[in-house]
């Protein structure tokens, strides 16, 4: 018995050693701690997919993300579908959310303090010590152990059949329907050539699928800006916490690529004919408001704050012989709509303040021309 005892006070010593060397000294609630292995530090994941009246709680502190302000460009047309408003359909509240952009579930992660976990870190969390598997669980078939196959003609994508999240019964490491019930979010960029657009990594099949589908071995993606369906995600706490770009820096610069490349598929179409030189403003109208929020005119307030900020920098040069080129116009959106991420609940004309500040500091970068 006393070797037994001395046997449990040595693991528990070793156990405090390790959590106090990742700077963490117990383990989130409603977390699981994944051991070290396969070139991956120890981390935590969430238990469960995070849920409708999780997310709610985000879109309640956050009203950029609620349904009525997100921006279609960043979270899809059909996001939180089958929700009234802000509140998820009735009885729901412990199923998982679905129809979320990655950046949206990217958004509610930072929010919470954490992270969306990496392929290897989901691959990791799913496995176990269970090398080579085909399930969360072993080789066995997910009949009764997973929510799958749930597809009929008559299924509905506004209050899909997903389950209670801990429905079924957890892992090895404490972590509930990581296969099956919906996909899951990765923080990894899908890297292929011959893919366009920016898609990002999905794991563990869902309600829709096949039992086949749900193989841990099996990656998906899906675009970026849209959600599905079938579609979650969980979050991972690690000792490096910034693993990428935070969201607000992120979305600016994906949204202006679609900007610049809208406006400059918008000039081929007049040079090619396909579209009358009469419809470009138009075209750029479409552009700017869909990826902005914003009507094509608001570049007036951003030239203003251009040459404001320039005067600051230079009050003897003469604003009024700039031409502000077009390529500093979609810098100026790209700062701005960081600005407007980070800062959604104050006035327009504060976020214009913070936007001359920013310019005043990168305003060596941006390529200013003047005597048109």
């Amino acid at each position: 018995m006393k070797n037994r005892n001395k046997i449990i006070i040595s693991l528990s010593i070793i156990f405090l050693h390790i959590l106090i060397n990742i700077g963490i000294t117990a383990v989130p609630d409603g977390m699981v701690i994944i051991p070290a292995g396969n070139d991956i530090d120890m981390f935590y994941i969430d238990k469960y997919e995070v849920t409708n009246a999780e997310y709610k709680k985000f879109i309640d502190a956050n009203p950029l993300w609620q349904k009525n302000n997100a921006l279609p460009s960043i979270v899809g047309d059909t996001y939180l579908w089958g929700w009234k408003g802000n509140m998820y359909p009735k009885g729901r509240e412990k199923h998982p959310v679905v129809n979320i952009s990655w950046f949206a579930a990217k958004a509610y992660a930072e929010w919470v303090g954490k992270e969306l976990p990496t392929q290897a870190q989901w691959e990791k969390a799913a496995r176990g010590s269970m090398k080579d598997k085909k399930y969360a669980w072993g080789d066995e078939s997910p009949q009764n152990k997973a929510n799958y196959n749930r597809y009929t003609e008559t299924v509905s994508y506004r209050k899909p059949p997903t389950m209670e999240v801990g429905s079924y019964p957890p892992n090895e490491y404490g972590v509930y329907a990581i296969t099956g019930n919906v996909d899951e979010w990765c923080l990894d960029r899908l890297d292929v050539d011959d893919i366009h657009g920016r898609y990002h990594i999905m794991r563990g099949g869902s309600w829709f699928d096949t039992a086949e589908e749900l193989e841990i071995s099996l990656i998906s993606q899906h675009p970026v800006y849209d959600g599905m369906a079938t579609l979650g995600f969980r979050c991972v706490i690690t000792k490096d916490v910034d693993m990428s770009s935070d969201v607000a820096s992120d979305m600016s610069s994906w949204l202006y690529e679609k900007v610049q490349n809208g406006f400059d598929n918008a000039l081929y179409s007049v040079n090619e004919g396909y579209i009358p030189e009469s419809k470009l403003e138009e075209k750029f109208e479409y552009f700017v408001k869909y990826f902005t929020g914003y009507s094509f005119s608001f570049e007036k307030e951003l030239n203003r704050a251009l040459l404001q900020a320039i005067a600051e920098y230079n009050p003897n040069v003469n604003v009024e012989e700039y031409c502000i080129i077009r390529d500093t116009m979609f810098n100026l959106w790209k700062y701005y709509l960081e600005i407007h991420f980070r800062h959604y609940e104050i006035s327009t004309q504060e976020k214009l303040g913070l936007l001359r500040g920013c310019i005043l500091q990168k305003i060596d970068c941006l390529f200013i021309e003047d005597g048109c």
